[in-house]
This record gives structure tokens, sequence and C-alpha cells, in this order.
């Protein structure tokens, strides 16, 4: 089963549309100046944010500057129709259509990824633990496509303290550590990145990082099928694991897999792990769930399924039913916008989309 990612929805990104702002404040982390969240409406933007989201741009172009062709607006279109056909073999099955899929959907991505967990969406707990100086571990299922490896290596770099302000019990060597797991061969997407983010020649403005602290590994991994020992391994040193636009797709193509996995999670994990699961609002309304009594072919869904359910109500339903994870934040939609200073200023030759997300994060609890 795939994990990749289709486009976002219709119902979940807006083109050009100016959507009412929100206006609510974002959760800064705690005893951290509010340099990370956007400042009122999205055209009063604080300028370092700015400035970091234009690093993951230059990023991107860097890595892939050889595929701004007048070719590629024909193989996204390839890409997208496959997607929709959820013919994932033929929209994966060169390296120009992988590259293509990174150039057009997930650059938003990793500015939505930088921006949640810099402002605090993930939690303040999430976004705290990116301003110490300890080791961080962070397993990526469906990360692949790129937006991953550059949001969160963005992230980190922009919120870590300097080293004259760590304390004595914060004093670790500190670095981060991803790992990918996806269906597809992403593998030559993330070492790019990686290379372009570890690339102490490219000219400023870039992501910092040092690459000796940094670590970044992907498995080829069908999460609904038996995982290898890599997997386990990842996971159960992991202090965040993110699922981002991918459970609703797992559901859909088979939920008694999906619901398995995620029950499994509490086992692969460690206590007081992460796991952030994020994913289009109204892009997956309706959930078939199948009668786990029922007998038959699990695709003869028309006679089995228990009816719609919504994605935020399976994952609290399957994660929280045993007190074995505590919801520490719950949106069924919220809204990310691309800044209007990114699209003023031409800052990509591709669309960036608006984003209607929903967001849940939650606490793995200790073992009895």
């Amino acid at each position: 089963m795939p994990q990749s990612r289709r486009p976002p929805s219709s119902a979940s990104l807006s083109k050009g549309k100016r959507s009412k702002p929100d206006n609510k404040k974002r959760n800064s982390p705690t005893g951290q100046n509010n340099n990370n969240a956007r400042k009122g409406d999205d055209d009063n933007i604080n300028p370092l944010v700015l400035s970091q989201f234009k690093t993951i741009l230059n990023t991107f172009q860097h890595t892939f500057s050889h595929l701004f062709t007048p070719e590629l607006p024909q193989i996204i279109q390839a890409v997208k129709q496959s997607l929709y056909l959820r013919d994932y073999v033929a929209a994966f099955d060169s390296p120009e259509k992988l590259q293509a899929y990174v150039v057009r959907w997930s650059v938003a991505r990793a500015l939505a990824y930088f921006e949640m967990i810099s402002g605090g969406w993930w939690s303040e707990d999430v976004t705290r633990i990116f301003t110490t100086n300890r080791r961080l571990s962070v397993t990526c299922v469906g990360g692949g496509a790129g937006a991953e490896i550059v949001g969160i290596t963005a992230a980190y770099s922009f919120l870590k303290p300097p080293v004259t302000t760590t304390t004595t019990e914060d004093k670790e060597d500190g670095g981060l550590d991803l790992t990918f797991l996806d269906f597809a061969t992403w593998a030559p997407i993330t070492d790019s990145l990686y290379t372009t983010l570890t690339d102490s020649t490219i000219e400023k403005p870039k992501i910092s990082i040092d690459k000796s602290k940094f670590s970044a590994k992907c498995y080829q991994q069908d999460i609904l099928t038996p995982l290898s020992e890599s997997t386990i391994s990842s996971m159960a040193s992991a202090d965040i694991v993110t699922i981002l636009f991918t459970a609703g797709e797992l559901y859909s193509q088979s939920p008694t897999a999906t619901t398995k996995f995620f029950m499994s999670l509490h086992a692969l994990t460690k206590p007081g792990a992460l796991l952030v699961v994020v994913d289009s609002a109204g892009g997956f309304e309706d959930l078939d769930v199948l009668n786990k009594n029922s007998q038959g072919s699990s695709n003869d869904r028309e006679s089995k399924n228990l009816g719609g359910y919504k994605l935020g109500f399976l994952l609290d339903k399957t994660l929280t039913n045993r007190e074995q994870w505590t919801t520490i934040v719950s949106q069924d939609a919220k809204w990310w916008r691309v800044p209007q200073g990114i699209k003023d200023n031409g800052g990509y030759p591709l669309e960036l989309e608006n984003m209607r997300c929903l967001i849940r994060v939650y606490r793995r609890d200790g073992d009895p």
C-alpha cells in the first residue's frame, strides 16, 4: 500500500483566493520570544520567518534547477492524472516523475511544516524539543517526497539555541536524525536535498545545518506490510513520529490494515514520544470502515462498510480509546496560507497553494 500522497484536493486548498485571515494568536514555545509566528494577518509576517521561507524555496530550486524546463508542466500533469487514479506505480515510475512531484507539491508543504513547528501549531511540546540542544530523532511515515526533510531541517535550524545559551542540564552534543519511510524509491530525492542542505559552498541565504550533526535516511517500506528491522528501530528511537498528508490515503486504501498499524504504534514507540498527524481537512470527509465481523473480500465494500467516518474521529477513537495516547492538539480545519511576501516577490516559478488542514498531535503514554 503506498504512502506517497495525492496532490492537495480542491476541498483543502485555495488557489489565489484570499480567505478570511485567522487572527487568533498562534502558540509560541514556552520561554521563547514569539519570533516564529506570523503577526496578525498573512501580510504582516516577521522578517526572520520570511527569510527562512526564502531559504526553503532556494533549497528546492538549487537542488532541482535542471528540472525547470518547458517540458516540466507536461510531466506534472502526467503525475497528477496518475495520482488521482491512484495508480501509484505509474505516478512514480521514473526519476523525472518523482522530481516533478517534489517541485510541484512538496515545496508548499515544506513551508507549512516549517511554520507549523516554529509557530507552535503542533503544540508547545513539539516546538520546545526543537529549542533544546538535545539530539532529536524524527521518523516520518510517508515522508520521502522532500517536504519533511526540508521543512523539519529549516525549523531545527531556525529554533536551535546558540551554544552560549546552553544550560548545564541541557548540555548535550545536539543534532538531528531524520528517517523517512515510503513505498516508492524516494531515497535519491532525500539524498539530493541532504546534499544541498549540507553543502557549505552554496551561497547564502541557505538553511544552516552542521553536516556532522545531521543524518537523513530513507527506507523503502510499505507501512501496512510487515515492518523491516530498520523501520522498527527508527520507530523505537523516535522522539517524534510524523504522518503528514498520508493517513487519509492509508485509510481509503485499507481501513483494516491502517487501523492495525495505528494500534501498533504504542508498542513500537517509546513513552513520551509525540505523534503528529496532518491531513487535508475535507479531503477525506467520509472514510468507509469495514465491519470486522464481515466475511469475504475487503474490496466488497458496498455490503460490508459501516458508513462514513471522519478522519479525525477515526484517529481519536483508535489511539485514545485504550488510554495509550493522550491528545494534546486537535484541529479539524485550520488554514495555512502562502505568505503574501512570497507571492508578491515571485519567489517560486510554480504555483504554491494554501492548505486547509486537519491536525492531531498525541503523546504516547507510559507502559502499564
